[in-house]
């Protein structure tokens, strides 16, 4: 399940990306490069493939915060979720479905 964005919201979320290329002294070419990682990086965090790499976040740890809207908001690792009391493991959830 997921939501539909609204088109603003889309360039709100992308506004970061145009603004940084005034603000962080980085070449256009790694720009994009980099852009083009965090594509990869977000098609891998929601193709539903757990692959269990700590302290990786990956698809299940997503997952669950799409479930819950109040678990694992953390982007590339776990730390800041742990550090802030709102990890949720996947382990944990697949032991309160059986």
């Amino acid at each position: 399940m997921s939501l539909a964005f609204h088109p603003l919201d889309g360039i709100l979320q992308a506004l970061p990306h145009v603004l940084a290329l005034f603000v962080v002294p980085v070449q256009f070419r790694m720009h994009i490069f980099l852009v083009f990682v965090e594509g990869i990086w977000t098609a891998n965090i929601h193709d539903c493939i757990n692959a269990k790499l700590w302290p990786v976040m990956g698809a299940g740890y997503h997952t669950i915060h799409h479930t819950t809207y109040r678990h694992n908001y953390g982007h590339f690792t776990i730390w800041m979720d742990w550090m802030f009391g709102t990890l949720r493991h996947p382990t944990e959830e697949e032991s309160k479905m059986m």
